[in-house]
């Protein structure tokens, strides 16, 4: 994946925290290079919380698209596999929180504002379950994406048990929406490559509105 002064810069603001920054650089690089798989995942990593909150579950769902879209687009790079795999891990480890963190965020904002006795509902119920089912089930497809389109390899499959840890680690938290049985089953794919893997108990949340059922 050749570097061009836009994608050294877009690096470096993302090192240094400057969201603002990254942001335009990467767009510049997507401008100058569409396939550059990084500048896909990134830019809509940056835009995220942009704009109005009711664009959110929207934006999220740009982000859970794009990172499908990235990771195929490095692998097709004519980068060196070992670049392909330190930019594929990148990627998935910024988008791995990301569902976790827009729940929080979510549900915060729902209790921000008070107006007499009841809170100021900034995203309803069907919205918040809405994107994290589909940040749940992109992060466990994300792995099997990783497994498939790499063949197994070892290095592919040491970032798809990334993926599959998080996915086991919701799916446990929000257990009454996973298909039954299907966090046991990722538990299993990820103790036949890392057999001191302990799948978590079931705790915590039932909904992703922090109501339960």
């Amino acid at each position: 994946m050749e570097d061009n002064k836009y994608l050294t810069l877009a690096r470096q603001a993302r090192a240094d925290g400057n969201s603002e920054d990254a942001k335009t650089y990467y767009n510049k690089v997507r401008e100058d290079d569409p396939e550059n798989g990084e500048a896909k995942f990134f830019y809509a990593y940056f835009a995220l919380y942009e704009g109005k909150n009711g664009e959110i579950p929207q934006r999220f769902g740009n982000v859970c698209q794009a990172v499908f879209s990235a990771v195929k687009m490095v692998k097709s790079s004519t980068a060196p596999v070992a670049e392909q795999y330190a930019t594929i891990s990148e990627i998935v480890n910024a988008f791995l929180p990301m569902t976790w963190t827009l729940n929080r965020y979510m549900n915060n904002k729902n209790r921000e504002t008070k107006v007499g006795d009841s809170y100021v509902k900034v995203f309803d119920q069907s919205s918040i379950t809405s994107s994290c089912k589909k940040g749940m089930f992109a992060i466990r497809d994300l792995g099997n994406e990783l497994e498939s389109i790499y063949g197994g390899d070892a290095d592919a499959m040491a970032i798809a048990v990334l993926a599959w840890k998080e996915y086991v680690s919701l799916a446990q938290k929000w257990y009454a929406y996973p298909p039954k049985g299907e966090a046991e089953i990722y538990a299993e794919k990820i103790k036949k490559i890392e057999p001191s893997y302990e799948m978590p108990k079931k705790a915590g949340c039932i909904s992703f509105s922090d109501k339960k059922n």
